[in-house]
């Protein structure tokens, strides 16, 4: 046990006061400010595509340890493969390995952040939370030392992130606030460090953007700047440059180019990143909403990328039922301006079986069940 007033506890106070002299603290009363539901809802946008675009990340340059990089690079791809026991083994071993390296334990809560993400079904919020305090404890200690303190800096704001994510399933909207803030605090004091932290951009250049985005009816403040330009050029280094967290940030770039209806670039890092990954669902959506979008909409393309998604969420090893009638909806209304009402009945009866789910799922599927109903009445009245 660490004593009070030790040199080695004094060390880890500093690194504590160091790195807490750039955080934007709860009781400032700027922060009441965002507490109405305009501001929690623009927090909980931008934080939503952060924690996409950090999951993940990690270091400008390779770790030192060979060994060690290999382990994570494999746990990652593990994780973009959708393989999450198996990516949970490997991140558990980096644990076991390099038990003061906040890698692992931060990793570790990125898997199991993904698989809620993905499924939302089953979030072990206890182990999330002890990851999350372990590794933000090691990064204290990288802060101590200059030649690791913007590894530290970075661990931390993952960190804190990641901790957004968790109070936001709470509804402690306040604390999203501050976390969210701060976790952009301390990626900017990284780069400060080393500007050519390039995984480090990811999830400020993100963080940039939305703020500015769901900030824009404040622009007339003279203290808040729009820095949406700034945060994509962050991304596009971060994708281009970043060591392990390229395809994390390929998703939150794509994300922000279809916001800004900047098809043309979105669609060919959403194609390049299934090439790589050809049934991640993440990619998959980001696919679905593209050619939803465009200007001049190709239906063929639309069912297509519907139908790929649908494949992949109904081999998944756990069924998201709410997206499985997303996408069977999506075709049901297809089939139906078709006049295919086979398929339209065939669709929406798969949707139905999930009836007893209404009410106990994350999303609301009551209403995905209410519109499979209502294109039944239409078939039978036909």
């Amino acid at each position: 046990m660490i004593e009070l007033g030790t040199k080695e506890n004094l060390n880890r106070q500093g690194a504590k006061a160091q790195r807490k002299k750039f955080l934007f603290r709860k009781s400032n009363p700027i922060a009441s400010s965002y507490r109405t539901a305009r501001g929690y809802l623009t927090v909980c946008m931008f934080i939503t595509a952060l924690l996409i675009a950090s999951s993940f990340e990690s270091l400008a340059q390779s770790t030192s340890n060979q060994r060690m990089h290999d382990v994570i690079l494999q746990g990652i791809d593990l994780t973009m493969r959708q393989d999450y026991p198996a990516a949970r083994a490997v991140f558990q071993s980096v644990i076991e390995k390099y038990p003061v390296n906040p890698a692992g334990y931060l990793y570790l809560a990125g898997t199991v952040q993904a698989e809620f993400s993905d499924y939302e079904d089953g979030f072990n919020r206890r182990l999330f939370d002890s990851l999350l305090a372990k590794g933000e404890a090691l990064a204290d200690q990288l802060i101590e030392k200059k030649d690791s303190a913007d590894w530290g800096y970075y661990y931390a704001g993952t960190a804190l992130s990641y901790r957004a994510f968790s109070e936001s399933e709470r509804g402690n909207w306040p604390s999203v606030i501050i976390d969210g803030m701060n976790s952009s605090k301390m990626f900017e004091r990284c780069l400060e460090l080393n500007p050519k932290f390039y995984d480090a951009m990811g999830g400020l250049g993100t963080y940039y953007y939305w703020r500015s985005k769901k900030t824009e009816f404040l622009s007339w403040l003279p203290f808040v700047s729009d820095r949406k330009k700034e945060g994509i050029s962050l991304l596009k280094t971060a994708v281009e440059s970043g060591t392990y967290d390229t395809f994390e940030a390929m998703n939150s770039l794509i994300l922000v180019l279809t916001e800004e209806e900047r098809y043309d670039e979105a669609l060919p890092i959403t194609l390049q990143a299934l090439t790589r990954y050809p049934d991640n669902r993440s990619f998959l959506w980001c696919l679905v909403g593209i050619v939803e979008r465009v200007p001049h909409k190709d239906t063929a393309a639309i069912k297509s990328a519907v139908n790929r998604l649908l494949a992949s969420v109904v081999h998944a090893p756990v069924r998201n039922q709410y997206y499985e009638a997303a996408c069977r909806l999506k075709l049901a209304q297809f089939a139906m301006a078709e006049y295919d009402y086979r398929r339209v009945i065939e669709e929406c009866s798969a949707i139905l079986q999930y009836k007893d789910l209404e009410g106990k799922t994350k999303r609301d599927i009551g209403k995905k069940l209410r519109e499979a109903k209502e294109l039944i009445e239409k078939v039978s009245r036909q």
